[in-house]
């Protein structure tokens, strides 16, 4: 198939970007579907590499598509609700979207807070506490990083569970604490640009924007669980609020 353009026409670029885009919201790509390669876009469409990689960038600069290093290109059409007001789990969020959620542990320890941890959960800045880090999955895409901080005292047992298959920090709670009620008090939401690390976690460029939710949450006696705040890639969640 060739696309041919004259000069009071689009450019190829933006031809082949909007053929591309058309093929994907008509479903003949889908969620973390591997695109083709440029050399294959480019002798399906009688058009050089170069205005292949100009219509990708195009695409990736829009959120539509994603780059794995030294895989290719993948579609990232996928929304994730960030509810502020159910108690649902980011794992039934993603069932309920038809993908498969999983969750990587990078990191727990336990430290130093700074002032606005101590402070968002209620503590002297002198108490540890623990630091929990997640890298969220729906199907193969890397959705979230997430920083979970809790009172290292109060929920000692954290540590010690940490070994639960498929991990889930909703299940490690449920475990430790089982007639512990959780319930979100506040959540503030921004956008920013990622730093290296979010950007290499999250397979995004640098200057692609996410967006950063931080969230207090206690139990059913009004004491204070856990501080959070999450990094989420700004094309692929999008924010549902429950007014009733």
């Amino acid at each position: 198939m060739d696309i041919k353009v004259n000069r009071t026409e689009k450019p190829v670029y933006i031809k082949l970007y909007e053929h591309i885009l058309e093929n994907i919201r008509n479903k003949k790509y889908f969620a973390n579907d591997k695109l083709p390669s440029e050399n294959t876009f480019a002798l399906e469409f009688n058009v050089n590499r170069h205005t292949v990689r100009q219509a990708l960038q195009l695409l990736k600069d829009e959120g539509h598509i994603y780059t794995q290093k030294g895989k290719g290109n993948f579609i990232s059409n996928i929304s994730v609700p960030y509810s502020i007001s159910d108690k649902s789990t980011y794992s039934q969020r993603i069932k309920d979207l038809g993908y498969e959620p999983t969750t990587k542990l990078l990191s727990a320890d336990i430290i130093e807070p700074t002032s606005e941890i101590a402070k968002s959960l209620g503590i002297n800045k002198k108490l540890n506490v623990i630091e929990v880090k997640l890298l969220r999955y729906a199907n193969d895409l890397p959705i979230t990083v997430s920083y979970s901080y809790f009172d290292a005292y109060r929920f000692r047992e954290i540590i010690q569970n940490l070994d639960i298959e498929p991990f889930s920090l909703y299940k490690v709670l449920a475990k430790c604490y089982p007639d512990m009620e959780i319930t979100k008090m506040s959540t503030i939401f921004e956008a920013s640009n990622p730093t290296a690390e979010l950007s290499s976690l999250l397979n995004l460029q640098s200057n692609t924007p996410i967006l950063s939710a931080s969230t207090i949450s206690k139990d059913q006696d009004d004491n204070f669980v856990e501080y959070g705040t999450s990094y989420s890639r700004a094309d692929a969640v999008k924010i549902k609020v429950d007014l009733i």
